[in-house]
């Protein structure tokens, strides 16, 4: 632990400091923020003072403690990330691509893609991903559909593949790395919600151990890492370099991370490659396991069961009744918030810390849903809005258009300015550049939207 141990023997040696930041170890702070999250945190506040190194050229502890990292996941090289896995995508694409370059990228992207797609110039081949009616959520990647795109486009440069999805479905990532690899095209995985896969056999192969060149994951989401702590790896056949990907994570990372944060980063990692990390992940998926075998005496409580599936992301549905209403209830009624909802289906997310107690919690609160809740009057609506774009523009060139705001009824057959993203998934109904058509209207008046920025020129 070599950030950890770091801080702890600067803050021993209690250094006086005529540095950034301001609040000088806690020496003035608001009363009901130091009430709220204590002292302790603005004492262990440094910027980059000496022992602590730089992010932005790391030569000794933090270099130390990434080459660390690297070992524990088997990478070229990987990089701590304080802004998110979305900081690490936009790298990844500046590292990978130039202006007027294709990309393959499937259509159920995170909207960290389209960001990167403005900033670099890239232009976009987007690849549909097939809808689950049955749950109302997005399949993944289809490898036959993948390799169809890049016969008809043969300039794509790279693929890009959110793997898995927000709601946990897997793809084949070994069966698309063969295919990309027969097309000499590269294979970057956003591997976001998969940060607990390198550490479980029960859990799916990570993305840079099945041929793709390079991956982030949001170590926040599902380990035991403080929020926007995330990971890069770059794999040891890749052509990236780890020189080339420092360069790219200058240009979109702070120079003034948080060390707090990247001390956490350290942490989640040695603490998920240890024999007590692999404890906890065994009891939480043994657990998982049994709170849905004690829900098998109530078929109107249904869950995703499938093999390409992440046992992680618990998705499931009652039966005939609304996944928004159930979703309604259990806020509520029982002060339980899942991470996404739609009329048919819900995911609640589960992470190393996810005890018996919360499963037993949503447990009962599932039972008296079913119970109590009444039945759909109406078929459910299931629309499926990640349909492929009829680009007219790319995000780079529709970013510097000129526009206008109308009202959204007037704005079919328009090009919209804007790209409109619901939270979550922070997948994107209607991207920059993209031809404005009826289905994507219908969708963002339910959605309550009223206006959308449209290009005039």
């Amino acid at each position: 632990m070599h950030l950890i141990n770091k801080l702890k023997e600067i803050s021993a040696n209690k250094p006086i400091l005529f540095t950034t930041p301001g609040h000088s170890q806690g020496k003035i702070i608001f009363p009901q923020l130091r009430n709220l999250i204590g002292k302790k945190v603005f004492k262990n506040d440094y910027s980059e003072i000496i022992g602590l190194d730089n992010l932005q050229n790391p030569s000794d502890t933090l270099l130390k403690s990434q080459l660390r990292s690297g070992v524990i996941y088997d990478s070229k090289a990987s990089f701590y990330l304080t802004n998110g896995s979305s900081s690490g995508i936009t790298a990844l694409m500046l590292a990978t691509a130039k202006k007027g370059d294709k990309i393959l990228i499937a259509r159920n992207a995170h909207k960290s893609v389209i960001n990167a797609l403005t900033l670099t110039g890239a232009i976009p081949v987007w690849l549909d991903t097939d809808w689950i009616n049955d749950w109302n959520i997005s399949n993944n990647v289809c490898p036959a559909k993948l390799k169809d795109a890049l016969e008809k486009n043969p300039d794509i440069t790279s693929v890009w593949i959110t793997n898995p999805t927000y709601e946990g479905i897997i793809a084949d990532v070994a069966e698309i790395y063969q295919i990309c690899k027969e097309k000499n095209v590269m294979l970057i995985v956003d591997e976001a919600h998969g940060a607990l896969w390198n550490f479980h056999n029960s859990l799916p192969e990570p993305a840079i151990k099945l041929g793709a060149d390079a991956s982030v994951q949001s170590l926040h989401k599902s380990a035991s890492c403080l929020t926007q702590g995330a990971i890069l790896h770059i794999a040891k056949h890749s052509s990236i370099t780890p020189e080339r990907m420092q360069k790219c994570l200058n240009i979109t990372s702070t120079t003034s991370p948080s060390y707090i944060l990247l001390a956490s980063i350290e942490g989640s990692i040695e603490h998920i490659n240890s024999l007590q990390g692999e404890k906890d992940l065994s009891k939480l998926l043994e657990n998982i396991e049994k709170f849905k075998q004690k829900l098998e005496k109530y078929p109107e409580i249904i869950f995703y069961n499938d093999e390409n599936h992440d046992p992680t992301k618990l998705l499931f549905k009652l039966k005939d009744i609304s996944g928004n209403l159930v979703a309604e209830h259990l806020e509520n009624k029982r002060n339980i918030e899942v991470e996404v909802n739609n009329d048919v289906s819900l995911m609640a997310y589960t992470g190393i810390g996810t005890t018996n107690k919360k499963l037993d919690n949503l447990m009962s609160s599932l039972i008296l849903a079913m119970k109590t809740l009444p039945q759909r009057s109406s078929a459910p609506l299931c629309q499926n809005y990640f349909t492929s774009p009829h680009v007219i523009f790319s995000p780079a060139e529709a970013f510097h258009k000129k526009s206008k705001i109308l009202p959204i009824q007037e704005c079919q057959g328009l090009v919209t300015k804007e790209t409109i993203v619901p939270y979550p998934p922070g997948i994107p109904i209607l991207i920059c550049g993209e031809l404005i058509k009826q289905n994507h209207i219908e969708c963002l008046i339910k959605a309550g939207k009223k206006s959308i920025e449209i290009i005039i020129d």
